[in-house]
């Protein structure tokens, strides 16, 4: 009688952790690189506001129905996140905005420091022909550094 041999089978459980070192590099690829990438709209354009010793708080300014107009330091004017391509449709926006009824009646400006009075001018003109008597200009706190004797 031939006898034959039985050998039990052998499971693999050796782990490849490069195998598995790629497959997460690739879920955290397909997941995070379009988080990251992702722009978020924002409430306005990036510009230098001028500095003062002393500003006054205006916390009606960081409302989201607060009507903000910025003007950046080239001249380009902006009513809100919309840019304002010529004076005469400004006061049109605002009276837009003003046929709600729970909006603030006042209009914040934001103007870069390096902005002409040739560009503020017609601006605050155009607030004001829509009817709006109430304008703030937005500061930023000057900090003065303090001498120690």
């Amino acid at each position: 009688m031939v006898r034959k041999s039985f050998k039990s089978a052998k499971l693999f459980s050796d782990s490849n952790s490069l195998q598995f070192a790629s497959v997460m590099a690739i879920v955290l690829f397909v997941i995070l690189v379009p988080i990251m990438t992702y722009t978020r709209p924002h409430s306005g354009i990036g510009i230098d506001l001028p500095k003062v010793s002393q500003p006054s708080s205006m916390p009606g300014a960081n409302r989201k129905d607060a009507m903000l107009v910025t003007i950046t330091r080239d001249g380009r004017v902006w009513f809100g996140t919309d840019p304002v391509y010529d004076d005469d449709s400004l006061p049109d926006k605002i009276r837009e905005r003003l046929n709600d009824r729970d909006v603030e009646r006042k209009v914040y400006i934001k103007a870069d420091w390096r902005a002409s009075w040739g560009a503020v001018k017609p601006v605050l003109d155009g607030v004001r022909s829509a009817g709006i008597v109430r304008v703030a200009f937005l500061t930023d706190q000057r900090h003065v550094a303090i001498l120690v004797q």
